[in-house]
Order: structure tokens, then sequence, then C-alpha cells
């Protein structure tokens, strides 16, 4: 009786890995079931590739905002700039951009040439031109840029400017020279005061077409009487 058995559950267990076999057979070849081929799985790699090029750039662009800190406003914002006591504006750094039809700006100070001490200090009254004008500004005799102020109006796509200028009693200008512009229309402005000298006057013009200004600056060479 135990053969019997044996050999019925053998037949059983075959019987059925046949019937599964066969439904496994069915499964397989049916239109329904999805087939993995060559060109799905190099579809599959790309799609994965280009996510992954996407999260990369993400992180990236996050990176690159991150390393705009030092910008002192932000697109249609007030720039509110003042060098430390006794320093005067080394460098003078701008961006452009279409979208907002604006300008962001980074200054760097300095101490001076020559020991100089430049603590007198005062702002313009007021703003040094209207909308859409240009700017003509020279500190007053004797004295070095210090500090920018300015607002940006929407409607004429244009900032007014304030500056503040400082003096040492004891120190005078000489020998001043006016740069050639220092940006097109849209572009980078990047200008660094030459050394040995000074700056002390800011030149504009506005475009209407462009919504952006190009600039000039004024520098001098600074003794002590």
């Amino acid at each position: 009786m135990e053969s019997v058995k044996l050999g019925s559950s053998r037949k059983a267990i075959k019987d059925k890995a046949s019937s599964d076999k066969k439904h496994f057979s069915r499964y397989v070849n049916s239109p329904l079931t999805p087939t993995i081929t060559d060109n799905s799985l190099a579809q599959s790699t790309m799609s994965l590739n280009v996510l992954l090029l996407v999260v990369l750039l993400s992180v990236g662009l996050d990176t690159a905002w991150s390393q705009d800190d030092d910008f002192v406003n932000d697109w249609d914002g007030e720039v509110n700039f003042e060098c430390p006591e006794a320093q005067v504006i080394k460098s003078v750094y701008s961006v452009h951009e279409n979208h907002f039809e604006d300008r962001r700006w980074k200054f760097d100070c300095v101490p001076p040439p020559s020991g100089a001490v430049p603590k007198n200090c005062e702002w313009t009254d007021d703003y040094v031109n209207d909308w859409d004008e240009a700017i003509t500004f020279m500190c007053p005799p004797n004295q070095l840029l210090a500090g920018v102020y300015s607002v940006h109006n929407n409607d004429f796509e244009d900032r007014q400017m304030k500056f503040k200028c400082c003096k040492d009693s004891n120190y005078k200008t000489y020998s001043c020279e006016l740069s050639d512009y220092l940006n097109e229309y849209d572009e980078v402005l990047d200008y660094n005061v030459p050394n040995g000298f000074v700056l002390t006057g800011w030149y504009s013009v506005h475009s209407n077409k462009r919504e952006d200004r190009r600039h000039k600056m004024e520098t001098c060479r600074y003794r002590a009487y």
C-alpha cells in the first residue's frame, strides 16, 4: 500500500508541475504581459540619468544662489551700503537681469592709501539723478566715495542714487581721471579702483530701450598736504 501511495504522490506532483509550466507559458506569451527588451531597458536607464541630471542641476543652482549672499540688494530692492569706518570703496561689481530690468550690486572697501583716516562723512542731501536721467556726481573736493544708497522704480525700470563721501582734513585729491564706460547694457560691471587711486565720482547714462545703465568712474590720486 505504501508503494502505491508513493507512486500516486509522484504522479500528482508531476501532473501539477506540468500544469504550472503550461500556465506560466500562457502567461509569458500573453499580449498583456509586460516584456523587458534591450530598448525598454535603455530607455529606463536614460530616464534615470535624466532624473539624476535634473537633481544635480537643482543642487548646483541652490549652491549658486547661496553664494549670492554678498550682493547688497535683491532684484528691485533697496541698496543701502556703507564702508566700515575710515574705509572707502575699492571695487564695484554688478549683474543685470532682463526679467526684472534691474541690477544687483556688490562693493568692497579698503583703507585709503598713504595712511589717511577719512572719518568726516556726509551723504548727499537728495538723489543725484531723476528717473531715466544721467548721473554726473563728484564728491566735494578732497573727499572719497564710501557709501551708496539706491531705490528702484518698476514704472521707469531705473534707479535713483545717493552717495556718501568722507574726508581726512590732512589729505587732498589730485590728478583725477574719468574712466571709459565700464559695461555694456545688460552686461556685467566689474571694476577695481587702480592702485594708488581713490574713487571720487560716478557717472552713468540710462537707455529706455535696454532699461539699463552704463557706468563710468572718476578716480584721483591722494596724498597728505
